[in-house]
């Protein structure tokens, strides 16, 4: 656990909290890696399109 923490320290993080049961979780979230942007908002925006359209 250390290693990866040392080796993605330079990474973007969101940390978020959450209750669950009345005990507090903390997530630290490392944000590594990349990906197409256009392809991603294109598959989101189809999905949408399909549930709209069959919900409806």
């Amino acid at each position: 656990m250390f290693e990866l923490n040392e080796k993605f320290k330079d990474y973007p993080e969101r940390v978020s909290e959450y209750v669950i049961d009345g005990k507090k979780y903390i997530v630290h979230s490392r944000f590594v890696g990349e990906k197409n942007i256009d392809e991603v908002i294109g598959r989101l925006a189809f999905e949408r399109a399909l549930k709209e359209t069959f919900l409806a």
